[in-house]
């Protein structure tokens, strides 16, 4: 992969927390900006998309019992038409 070397203007608040992540990781400071903007290049393991998969079916099973006969559509059309719910 190739790199172009730049300058950017990000409040301090930002800069320090960066910096902060970036020892609490052990990382440097440009590949903490470079995952926060999407370049770095993470893989999940099969066993990971797993586990999340897991956690939003356990999540997703928990929730039903409380939506069991909601008509979202309806919801939706009052809100929109009526503004309200």
């Amino acid at each position: 992969m190739n790199y172009v070397t730049t300058n950017i203007r990000i409040p301090e608040k930002d800069y320090l927390r960066l910096k902060e992540e970036a020892a609490k990781a052990r990382k440097s400071f440009a590949a903490v900006v470079r995952e926060k903007i999407g370049t770095g290049e993470k893989t999940r393991s099969k066993a990971e998309v797993a586990k999340f998969m897991a956690e939003v079916t356990k999540l997703g099973e928990e929730s039903a019992k409380y939506t069991k006969g909601f008509d979202s559509v309806k919801a939706l059309r009052e809100i929109r038409y009526h503004g309200k719910w």
